[in-house]
């Protein structure tokens, strides 16, 4: 018990000075009153309640973000992509896990955090030679506060071979957050 609350006193030192700060502090207390209890339930109630609290006031993250060898059939699932080169043809395939999406309740009561995602491509000097705004649009609904939320993207280019940067950027559909990803790939 004594890691969770100082991972949460962890959280609550991050806080600092942002939005929201005061509250995770509160529950953070919140837990380490439980934990002198020995409550677990209401310890990690306060905990878990905390994090949210962090997550929304947290930017926008993907992480991990890789290239992999296949399309990950679930979240954590993925075999990483041993090198950047691709030869013709060859489908690119990503895999993200998006990171502090904002989770509000519909009228319904439930969880709709959702992401959309645009791409760029750039040529070896870093010019934008392609963009597809929403190039995919992954809205959620669920009873539960989803976290272990994956994606799955796949690119795949035409034209001369080269060096370009692909680059995603994610959007938070219930906030302003966003965040950009990129990765270095090679076309022979």
């Amino acid at each position: 018990m004594r890691r969770m609350v100082a991972a949460g006193a962890v959280i609550a030192g991050l806080m600092a000075g942002q939005a929201g700060a005061a509250d995770v502090e509160a529950l953070i207390e919140q837990a380490k009153a439980a934990a002198r209890r020995k409550d677990s339930p209401a310890l990690i109630k306060a905990l878990q309640d905390a994090l949210e609290e962090a997550r929304r006031g947290a930017p926008l993250v993907a992480d991990p973000f890789v290239l992999v060898a296949a399309k990950a059939p679930m979240y954590g699932g993925y075999e990483q992509r041993k090198d950047a080169v691709f030869r013709g043809d060859e489908a690119m395939l990503f895999y993200l896990e998006p990171k502090n999406l904002i989770y509000p309740r519909n009228a319904q009561g439930l969880f709709t955090p959702g992401l959309a995602i645009d791409l760029e491509i750039a040529d070896a000097a870093g010019t934008v030679i392609g963009r597809k705004d929403r190039f995919g649009v992954f809205p959620f609904t669920s009873q539960s506060p989803l976290r272990d939320i994956f994606v799955n993207l796949e690119v795949s280019l035409s034209g001369p071979p080269g060096d370009y940067e692909i680059r995603f950027v994610l959007h938070d559909l219930n906030s302003t957050k966003t965040a950009t990803v990129k990765q270095k790939v090679t076309r022979r």
